[in-house]
């Protein structure tokens, strides 16, 4: 382990035998149900107009995306992420088309895919399946919070229980997926957050992210904040807890992501989650002053 946890740096030096692979994040194009009306319009609250996606690359082709990114990181191999909205939401055939454009750049060696838990209809799951036959694929699945009361906070709009179906539908079929999990949302204990890791820890996903509630520009989590309705955690108190979860994280779990990040021009709160690299080293330092690492507690 470096870093005292499971990162995803190591996982993929372990698995590519220590070649350089790097995310290369893409806007392919799809919508969500829960922002064009199908679900609701409103989307989750804390959802940027990008969906989560590149900021500076948002209009350009899926291949424009790939081929500027491949150009400025030559030498290395890459993963494709289709990260903005929900990507699997959309008919057979444009995801068949959309998804077959990876395999014409042989330096794509993986394949990860940003989606919902209700998003993945019945007849999509084969070409998942043919697709992890092909290359290494990942299915990042948003639930936040196993809490019922914080999924309708968020306005997610989506049961833990339709998260489970969708989450062993795709664990079946040997399909890794990686759950994005909130820390900070208001009204959550620290006990509450560890019971969603104990969960993780039943449940077994390959790996996880945790994202810092934060809030961004036109949202309607930033307007609850610019209220003074809601609070952001502050840094001292991100760093106790993170380092509490992972203590308590089943080792084999990769941890994808110990913060949240996203761009500058649509950052609003809180300010120190800014400086990631801080964030960073400050959650290594305590761990290491706690002697703590992690499944320490697991």
């Amino acid at each position: 382990m470096k870093n005292r946890y499971n990162s995803f740096s190591s996982f993929l030096k372990e698995k590519f035998s220590g070649i350089k692979v790097r995310k290369i994040p893409v806007n392919a194009g799809f919508q969500c149900p829960n922002k064009n009306g199908d679900i609701s319009n409103k989307g989750c609250i804390f959802c940027d107009a990008y969906g989560s996606g590149p900021i500076r690359s948002f209009r350009l082709s899926i291949r424009e995306q790939i081929e500027n990114y491949i150009r400025k990181h030559k030498g290395d191999k890459f993963i494709a992420y289709y990260q903005a909205h929900s990507n699997t939401y959309a008919q057979l055939g444009e995801l068949e088309e959309k998804y077959r454009i990876i395999f014409d750049y042989e330096d794509i060696v993986g394949f990860f895919i940003g989606t919902r838990p209700d998003s993945i209809k019945d007849e999509v799951y084969p070409l998942l399946d043919r697709i992890n036959n092909k290359t290494y694929l990942t299915i990042e699945l948003g639930l936040q919070s196993i809490h019922e009361k914080s999924l309708i906070f968020l306005n997610r709009n989506h049961t833990y229980e339709k998260f489970l179906e969708t989450f062993f539908k795709l664990k079946k079929m040997d399909v890794d997926v990686l759950v994005h999990l909130i820390v900070g949302i208001p009204g959550e204990s620290r006990e509450d957050m560890k019971a969603t890791v104990r969960e993780m820890n039943r449940i077994k996903p390959a790996g996880v992210k945790f994202h810092l509630l934060h809030a961004l520009k036109n949202t309607y989590l930033n307007e609850l904040y610019g209220r003074g309705e809601i609070p952001l955690m502050e840094m001292d108190d991100y760093i106790e807890t993170i380092v509490e979860l992972v203590g308590g994280l089943d080792p084999d779990i990769v941890i994808h992501r110990l913060t949240g990040e996203r761009d500058k021009e649509i950052f609003v709160a809180p300010q120190w989650a800014l400086n990631k690299n801080k964030v960073i080293n400050s959650i290594n330092k305590r761990m290491e002053e706690l002697d703590l690492f992690q499944g320490k507690y697991y």
